[in-house]
């Protein structure tokens, strides 16, 4: 799903998230994670300038949820440093890296996509195992 670049959307893509994968237990994971790449993709990317936009990705696999935000690209890349306790950005990938088992970047200036991977927790893996010999 497309979305404008515009911090109102936020929300938008949040209701997105749940309305898509259901409010199941480790969502609260996934939403703050989606949430961080999308602002993110506002705030230090073109997709955040006029008329820009950015596209939400997810997938459920078997036993983890794959997030991915494109935004526009720019002249910055993603960094993951520890910000300082006086600044109130760079601690959105941090918090990405905290919650997700993996995430990456890929492309340059011209576009590109931050990617991560949320793990189901523990429970609902077994639960899935589980059910599929017919048990619960």
């Amino acid at each position: 799903m497309t979305f404008d670049g515009l911090p109102e959307r936020l929300s938008d893509v949040r209701r997105c998230v749940l309305k898509i994968f259901g409010d199941v237990p480790g969502m609260d994971d996934v939403v703050l994670v989606v949430s961080e790449l999308a602002a993110n993709a506002i705030r230090h990317s073109m997709s955040g300038g006029p008329g820009g936009c950015f596209t939400l990705h997810l997938v459920e696999f078997t036993d983890a949820w794959h997030l991915r935000i494109e935004d526009m690209g720019g002249p910055n890349s993603p960094k993951t440093g520890n910000p300082d306790d006086d600044e109130e950005a760079g601690r959105g990938l941090p918090v990405v890296a905290a919650l997700a088992r993996a995430w990456g970047v890929v492309g340059d200036r011209n576009g590109r996509a931050v990617w991560a991977e949320v793990a189901f927790p523990t429970p609902r893996r077994a639960a899935s195992c589980l059910s599929l010999w017919g048990r619960r």
